[in-house]
């Protein structure tokens, strides 16, 4: 809803956010719906921007009360009330009812054409799909050839590490850490008390999955490492700039290359392997800073 209102084709009607806090100004935007109709709440999949001038819209107070919360009940991201055609204030039962749903209302001041707003808003997010794509083709791709190249566990999730510009974490069922790729200053912190952080960590999601929640942006970000009804562990990135193909979609593709990985190898042990050869490495040449960080990763 921000990026919308930024748009040239709403700044020429002057808009007003009349509800609106940090949360439904942030509401995500799937696709535009005109409609003056007061049963357009029926109409309506969730996800959507409502454009309308209020003009078959419920004339009493509790029935435009009742239309709001429909709207909003419905999952109507925002809501565009174009003034001057048939109201000339938002009224203030409308207004009561937005603020109250936690509803993004934007009001504008003068005539805009509908078309034009729609055309706008709709170019911007066929655009940003469409690089979505793009973007999760080029990951496909990528951890698809890692794994026909039989690369390893911890190469996969350093090149998930780099991929995603955070710290990424493989770990067995038993919350061990398997594999890690994390700055170096870093990994003291992130390696210390880590099987207590995951087990919370899982419970969160759990609880989050079981809601129907989405994932915070500043919460660990899970995703299982499984394949033909097993699962061996859990692969987890810290918080982290946002990807074009999503955090999550990338996270997925490196988690399916690591398990062809495990189908491949047929080895229980492969990765425990891995885990002790990397630290005995990285013990020998001197890599960790001093001893808190090599007794944390240890």
């Amino acid at each position: 809803m921000r990026e919308i209102i930024a748009l040239d084709a709403v700044a020429n009607g002057v808009p007003e956010v009349v509800s609106g806090g940090d949360d439904a100004l942030d509401a995500h935007v799937r696709w535009v719906h005109v409609s003056d109709s007061a049963g357009v709440a029926r109409l309506l999949d969730g996800g959507e921007l409502l454009l309308s001038t209020g003009s078959g819209w419920p004339t009493e107070p509790a029935e435009l009360e009742a239309f709001i919360a429909g709207l909003v009940e419905a999952g109507l991201s925002g809501l565009v009330l174009e003034l001057g055609v048939h109201y000339r204030y938002v009224p203030a039962v409308v207004e009561a009812a937005a603020r109250a749903h936690g509803l993004a209302l934007i009001a504008l001041h003068r005539e805009v054409k509908f078309v034009a707003l729609t055309e706008a808003v709709h170019s911007r997010i066929i655009s940003e799909q469409t690089t979505a794509l793009r973007a999760r083709d080029e990951v496909r791709a990528r951890f698809t050839a890692l794994s026909l190249r039989g690369s390893p566990a911890d190469f996969i999730v350093q090149q998930l590490a780099q991929t995603l510009g955070t710290a990424v974490v493989l770990e067995n069922l038993a919350h061990e850490v398997v594999a890690a790729d994390a700055p170096s200053p870093a990994e003291e912190e992130l390696f210390t008390n880590w099987e207590a952080r995951s087990r919370l960590a899982h419970r969160h999601d759990e609880e989050r999955r079981r809601r129907g929640l989405p994932a915070p942006a500043d919460e660990l970000l899970i995703v299982p490492v499984e394949a033909r009804g097993i699962r061996w562990g859990h692969l987890i990135a810290l918080p982290g700039p946002a990807h074009p193909a999503g955090r999550t979609s990338v996270l997925e593709q490196g988690a399916i290359a690591l398990a062809l990985g495990r189908l491949a190898d047929g080895d229980a042990d492969e990765w425990v392997r891995i885990g002790r050869q990397r630290l005995v490495e990285a013990l020998l040449s001197g890599r960790f800073a001093g001893l808190p960080g090599a007794a944390a990763r240890l």
